[in-house]
């Protein structure tokens, strides 16, 4: 007998088509597809840009912390804005916007005029649009799918970055070499693309009036917090996803910075940064079937004692190329964890209040992270490869730690 699904406020399908023939999907899929390409492309640019204007590891290292210090202080806003707007269109807006960044950062760099400032400026107001994008993105997803696929959807959303995170680095690497402004125009395109694709989206992707209250957009905010803090569950796992993300952003930023001093060049960075991407992509591919075979609370602790004993091992080989390996290995289980949380948000929270749900859990779980490209790039110089790896072994600790402590709340949600 077919059972009937949700797809969305006043709409309800019974047995529904796979996800790769509905359409709306596809397009968003798509979409971010490439732009998150682009995206991956300028990921490695932009530090590679910033030292070869006579900057400092410590400076490469502070344009990846503004950038996250940014997404962290839009995030709430964000969510609000997304859960106010049409979704669809905030994310064009976003794109067209992103786009005329970096065709800017492109020309100036192009003909020579880059600095410091204008790179930084242009990095900011890029991480500016980035988080609204985000929170649209995310948010909208329930809406294009039947509830019973929301967490298979946010796997192949796994798969999608950790695709992009594979092929962007080496591909970055292979365009800067080729000039200095290359990797900016291809991000640029990916943007225009991007938005191009979004425009064919038909299914609607604004609140109705009755979702969108009269209350403030600080008012809004407080009710995403107040959600999110009245859920054991949430908390319990925010105090473990806090010190993974700062341990995984430290560790992949040491690991460039190391490399890069170690006198390996951009092609070589790019591969080794692709690699990484590897055990993710492939774990991404496997979420759905990771997911069913593991409850959560075990699948967390396992995965945060693999990464641990794995972030170890790449400390060792500090300075090799290998070091990117056991980093691989670590990402396997992270997209049947990451996609099993948002699909268990998505399918839970009323569609009116998601963006601001998911941007509180997003900004609590990457708060730390945003210091971590800046205080790596100090540990760096000051004490080396090694010792910044260590602060990521530190801070997995602490997460494993938590996760232990919470195992009855992970337990029983």
């Amino acid at each position: 007998m077919a059972t009937e699904v949700v797809t969305g406020p006043g709409r309800a399908l019974e047995d529904p088509p796979p996800l790769r023939k509905n359409r709306d999907f596809s397009l968003l899929w798509g979409s971010q597809s490439v732009s998150q390409l682009g995206s991956s492309v300028s990921l490695l640019a932009f530090p590679l840009l910033v030292l070869s204007l006579d900057g400092s590891a410590v400076q490469a290292g502070a344009l990846g912390t503004l950038q996250a210090v940014i997404r962290v202080t839009f995030q709430l806003p964000a969510g609000a804005f997304a859960d106010r707007w049409n979704r669809k269109r905030l994310m064009q807006l976003c794109d067209a916007g992103r786009a005329g960044l970096f065709a800017v950062l492109a020309a100036v760099v192009l003909l020579d005029h880059a600095s410091l400032p204008a790179v930084f400026a242009i990095a900011g107001a890029a991480a500016i649009l980035d988080v609204l994008f985000s929170a649209a993105e995310t948010s909208i997803v329930s809406q294009l799918v039947p509830r019973s696929q929301v967490s298979e959807a946010f796997a192949r959303n796994e798969a999608r970055s950790y695709g992009a995170t594979l092929a962007g680095p080496p591909l970055g690497g292979f365009l800067y070499a080729l000039g200095r402004s290359v990797p900016f125009v291809f991000d640029a395109v990916s943007y225009v693309l991007s938005g191009l694709a979004l425009s064919f989206v038909r299914r609607p992707s604004h609140p109705t009036s009755e979702e969108v209250g009269k209350t403030s957009l600080r008012q809004d905010m407080v009710e995403g917090l107040r959600h999110v803090a009245g859920s054991p569950f949430l908390r319990a796992v925010i105090l473990a996803a806090a010190p993974v993300n700062f341990a995984l952003t430290g560790a992949q930023f040491s690991t460039v910075l190391i490399l890069a001093e170690a006198g390996h060049g951009s092609r070589a960075l790019g591969v080794s940064q692709g690699c990484i991407a590897i055990g993710g992509l492939v774990g991404a591919l496997g979420a759905a079937r990771i997911q069913k075979s593991l409850p959560f609370h075990r699948l967390l602790a396992v995965a945060l004692s693999l990464l641990l004993v794995l972030v170890a091992a790449s400390a060792a080989l500090a300075g090799r190329l290998a070091m990117v390996a056991p980093l691989a290995l670590g990402l396997f289980l992270a997209p049947a964890l990451n996609s099993a949380l948002f699909g268990r948000i998505a399918s839970t929270t009323p569609t009116r209040i998601q963006g601001r749900v998911i941007s509180v859990v997003a900004l609590s779980a990457t708060a730390a992270a945003s210091t971590a490209p800046i205080m790596v790039g100090f540990v760096v110089e000051q004490l080396g490869g090694t010792a910044a790896m260590g602060t990521a072994i530190a801070a997995l600790s602490l997460a494993l730690t938590a996760t232990v402590l919470s195992r009855r709340v992970l337990m029983s949600a």
